[in-house]
């Protein structure tokens, strides 16, 4: 289902054209977080731009990055009266680390990570996020173990009533990929390459990666995984 909503930004009245779908479904508690340290915001996979459509209001500076060029396109459509928006097409893999002072005070990765390998992509994350920011990702695991499928079994009927709810999904239109790691797999490089992460299944076969990085942290593009601060697990 599609609905169109108002939104002020910069003293104007804009319209948000929503949808719904299992990503979707994260938006508004992954801005409520965002507007919380304001600032710059990068969004990794960020598909039409709805996300970043979302964000622009309660940020200093958004930047979305996504390797296809008809996505971008798309988003560059739906971000026209947007000033405070930039959009990068490329693979956030070779995205050069910004200087200190461009840094950014939230990452956001929505159904992204299992596209890009693991560990370069957590690494590549804490290096482009400022000392004091966070880390919000998004994911989807594979099913491996008997929790794993137990657990997704019991998801399907309340999410097929939650679909029915919403009126349906609708196909945003990019890249698909089925994940390779499961969640016990992802918690283990997570938690060597990001200390005190947290990790948390959620409804819709997601799960949900929170990572606050420690403020005496300054990483740079040649950082190893030896260059963390051990936090204390939550």
């Amino acid at each position: 289902m599609i609905c169109r909503t108002k939104k002020l930004y910069n003293g104007r009245e804009y319209e948000i054209e929503k949808y719904w779908n299992h990503n979707t479904a994260f938006h508004e508690e992954l801005v409520a977080d965002a507007k919380t340290r304001g600032g710059r915001v990068l969004d990794i996979g960020c598909g039409d731009g709805l996300l970043l459509q979302r964000l622009a209001p309660i940020a200093q500076k958004v930047v979305g990055i996504d390797p296809d060029t008809e996505t971008i396109l798309r988003a560059q459509s739906r971000l026209a009266e947007v000033s405070n928006v930039s959009l990068v097409t490329g693979d956030f893999l070779a995205m050069p680390i910004p200087s200190q002072e461009e840094r950014y005070s939230t990452v956001i990765c929505v159904a992204t990570l299992h596209h890009m390998e693991l560990r370069s992509a957590l690494l590549k994350m804490r290096q482009v996020l400022a000392p004091g920011g966070r880390l919000l990702i998004v994911g989807l695991s594979a099913d491996k173990s008997i929790m794993d499928f137990v657990i997704s079994g019991l998801l399907v009927f309340p999410i097929r009533v939650m679909d029915r709810l919403h009126g349906g999904m609708r196909d945003p239109g990019v890249r698909m990929a089925d994940p390779i790691e499961s969640l016990i797999e992802i918690r283990q490089v997570a938690h060597e390459v990001l200390p005190g992460a947290i990790i948390r299944r959620r409804f819709y076969y997601r799960y949900l990666l929170s990572w606050n990085k420690p403020k005496g942290i300054t990483s740079n593009a040649t950082l190893t995984d030896n260059d963390s601060v051990e936090l204390p697990q939550e």
